[in-house]
This record gives C-alpha cells, structure tokens and sequence, in this order.
C-alpha cells in the first residue's frame, strides 16, 4: 500500500488561503481599532462636556469662574475626575482647550496617528459634539455631525 502525501501544489494552496485570510483579518483590526479609538475620544469629551453643564447648572448658567486654560478648576469643584483634566494625548488624541469663559467652552482632540483615526474632535458649549472630515492635525474645520 502507497502512503499519500500533500503535494507542493496543494501546501501552496493553504499557505495562499492562509494570508488571505490574515490580511482580511488584519484590515478589520484597524478598522476595529479606529472605532475603539475614536468611541473613547467622544466618551471623554461627553464627560468634559458635562463637567461644565453640571457647574454650569450650579453656578447661576456660568462656564467658568473667568478665563481658563485647563480644567482644573471643575476638578476643584467636584465636577470632573482628576483623570480627565490632564489635557494633554490621551491616547491617540491630544486634548487641546479652544477656549473656556464664563459664557462657553471650546475642547478639542486632535488624532495623532492618522492610521487609528479618521476625524479630529470638538465639543463646544451646551454638548455640542462637532468632527472634521480628516484626522490631519491641521483640519480644523470643524463640522455638526
């Protein structure tokens, strides 16, 4: 009796449908991962958002005590956790202060790798969430969505 074996036509074959196979999967990793990366930027600008709305609320209809260019002083009053005030890149964004007053604010994240996001982030007074088209650092043209 004959033992049969694979042949070098049929291993390539495999090896062919293998990297296939990891190069779809691949792709929808990243795909993946934009989407984790960006669903955690818009969780953190929607707490931003509603440290401001809450001291808001608290504080006679006023954003800030005067001119601000941190967050510091909703940590102060109990409206934000310490982990969120660090505006700096958390991430693959970078947490930029547009403008805070008494009368609104302005907070943006910026992507720093192109390859994890799509879109550049802005939440301005009253939770209004805003994203460019591009996640380049110089698209700032910013638009409701």
């Amino acid at each position: 009796m004959k033992k049969r074996a694979f042949t070098l036509v049929e291993i390539m074959i495999v090896v062919a449908i293998v990297a296939l196979l990891t190069s779809v999967a691949i792709v929808e990793g990243v795909q993946l991962k934009k989407q984790a990366n960006e669903a955690n930027c818009l969780g953190n600008l929607k707490a931003i958002a509603s440290g401001f709305e809450i001291y808001s609320a608290g504080n006679a209809g006023v954003y800030a005590p005067g001119d601000q260019v941190n967050l510091q002083f909703l940590v102060d009053s109990g409206y934000l956790f310490h982990d969120l005030v660090k505006i700096a890149q958390t991430g693959n964004f970078c947490y930029t202060v547009g403008s805070i007053t008494p009368v609104g604010y302005d907070i943006r994240a910026m992507a720093v790798n192109s390859t994890l996001a799509n879109h550049n982030y802005q939440i301005i007074t009253g939770g209004a969430m805003r994203r460019s088209d591009t996640a380049s650092p110089l698209d700032t043209d910013f638009k409701a969505y």
